[in-house]
């Protein structure tokens, strides 16, 4: 990146209750977090997060049963979490690293912007062993999504929710593993070319939902989005072949680009008059420094959902670029719009819930 900020968490109110540790208790149902009863809005429709209905708790309100059932402690409910709502803070306060001399690597590039604690609950990481490998991000409380080309070879795959920093064990709330139980690759994937690179992972267990572990929303066919405004989370490298993974959680703004533009720019690059950029890949970035590189494959590119702020759905996975960071080269992503259906198909066969990825 072309610099690095720190970052000085400023933990909320909420992670100091004692929701942080009650989250759900070993159920069947795990699209619900137990908090007390007051931080779940009177409707039981989601979390209160803009503290309306926290401010007075004296008022008397009626609970019900079918959501007090799985937690134990007597003022919690089991409050439903709704999918892509980005946890941003007003308070952020960041210092400047120094600069690095390169411009471009392998990782997410710009001025090494690091996430909150948070901030994209859903956001995964796939370990090999002990090794990461690359981003993923989750739909379901027992299914990830990620690029085809990062679990396209045999091995025993670890899936990792709620991490921030690799190197802490000290964060608000600690993260969760789960081993992949199955991994459904697209069946039209062509390893050559990249196309069509998605695959659904299938996680032994579900992850327990909480503060620090949510669900992306995914686009519906047709949806407007908010192409200024996209944003990308991961963990890639910060050097060239020799450079390291990236122990904080790392964002980058990255607007989507047009389809004729990024076509033209990588002809124009590399890839000659005859390239054709197949309907599976859309394109963001170009702005010199800031991309997405090795270690990112993967990785969410999100943008908010239209006439809904703080809410966002997963629109692209970092697939593949040029080079890293060059003035006027996007990189290339995954469509997901395009896979939407596929997804709900194979969801549906193994009898997993397809609306908890779909917003409201």
């Amino acid at each position: 990146m072309v610099g690095v900020l720190n970052l000085l968490v400023i933990v909320p109110l909420f992670f100091l209750q004692k929701v942080v540790t009650s989250s759900v208790d070993e159920q069947e149902n795990q699209h619900c977090v137990c908090v007390p009863y007051w931080q779940c809005k009177e409707d039981y429709s989601g979390l209160v997060e803009d503290g309306g209905e926290v401010m007075d708790i004296r008022k008397e309100r009626e609970t019900s049963n079918d959501y007090e059932a799985p937690c134990t402690n007597d003022f919690d409910v089991c409050c439903p979490v709704e999918c892509g709502n980005r946890k941003l803070s007003s308070n952020d306060i960041l210092t400047a690293r120094q600069f690095e001399e390169e411009v471009f690597g392998f990782r997410i590039l710009g001025e090494n912007n690091e996430a909150e604690f948070a901030e994209f609950p859903w956001m995964l990481g796939i370990l090999e062993g002990k090794t990461y490998r690359c981003g993923a991000s989750l739909i379901h409380p027992q299914v990830a999504v990620t690029a085809a080309h990062c679990v396209s070879k045999q091995g025993v795959y670890k899936i990792r929710a709620g991490e921030w920093n690799w190197e802490s064990s000290s964060e608000p709330v600690p993260h969760q593993d789960q081993h992949a139980k199955k991994i459904i690759i697209h069946p039209q994937f062509h390893p050559a070319s990249l196309r069509n690179d998605i695959a659904i992972i299938i996680l032994k267990s579900p992850f327990k939902l909480s503060e620090n572990i949510g669900l992306i929303c995914l686009p519906f066919r047709g949806a407007q989005i908010d192409s200024k405004s996209c944003v990308v989370s991961g963990w890639g490298k910060n050097s060239h072949k020799k450079g390291t993974y990236q122990s904080t959680l790392k964002k980058m703004d990255l607007p989507l680009v047009p389809r004729n533009r990024c076509v033209k720019t990588l002809q124009d690059k590399k890839l000659g008059p005859f390239f054709s950029l197949h309907q599976s890949f859309i394109c963001a970035g170009g702005e010199s420094g800031k991309d997405t590189c090795k270690g990112d494959g993967g990785s969410p590119l999100m943008c908010p959902v239209m006439g809904k702020p703080g809410k966002y759905h997963q629109v692209g996975i970092v697939s593949w670029g040029l080079t890293c960071g060059m003035q006027n080269t996007p990189g290339v992503y995954v469509n997901v719009m395009m896979f939407v259906d596929w997804i709900d198909t194979v969801l549906k066969s193994h009898g997993f819930d397809t609306t908890v990825y779909k917003y409201r």
